[in-house]
């Protein structure tokens, strides 16, 4: 079962009453959620677009849109599972598990997967990033973090390419930005 809150979101997002940041969380959510909840929320959506669809668009004034927002957002617990889904990543031999995004502070909370010789590419940190080793190893340019080992990188700092010496798990607190762009 959903909660009123992400009922609440759901339901703005099908009538178009959320912005595209606002719209890129709460798909990241519903992509954390167990099937169940997936096709709850996949019945909902069925059945709210045909009812928005025929209804004349009209933009409500900023206020009374701010105001129904706010209602809808209360505190929430989720909890993401183990055996839930991994993405692709788009980056050969690395898998990614979004955890959390907190849109307010520019963070997201992810997992990263790589398979032994999986490379992840040099990049830009435009916030801090924190980056736990879960399991296995890998290399941060010459530096090899082993399971347990922790790495941060200041804002504007640069690093090259990071190495899945063997099979590596890593949890990932960083900019929105620079790991989830769309």
């Amino acid at each position: 079962m959903i909660t009123e809150e992400l009922e609440a979101r759901v339901l703005a997002d099908a009538i178009g009453a959320l912005d595209e940041g606002e719209q890129r969380d709460l798909h990241a959510r519903l992509a954390t959620l167990p099937a169940a909840e997936q096709d709850a929320v996949a019945r909902l959506y069925d059945s709210v677009l045909p009812v928005a669809a025929s209804v004349q668009p009209h933009d409500p004034p900023p206020h009374v849109r701010e105001r129904v927002l706010a209602a809808t957002h209360v505190p929430a617990q989720y909890t993401v599972k183990a055996a839930e889904a991994w993405d692709e990543s788009g980056i050969p031999g690395i898998t990614a598990k979004v955890l959390a995004v907190d849109r307010a502070r520019g963070l997201v909370t992810m997992l990263l997967r790589g398979e032994p010789g999986a490379k992840y590419p040099s990049h830009h940190h435009s916030a801090p990033e924190e980056c736990y080793v879960v399991s296995g190893r890998i290399a941060v340019g010459n530096l090899v973090l082993n399971a347990g080992d922790f790495h941060h990188a200041d804002p504007d700092s640069d690093h090259g390419e990071i190495l899945a010496i063997e099979a590596a798990e890593v949890l990932l607190v960083a900019a929105i930005a620079d790991y989830l762009p769309s």
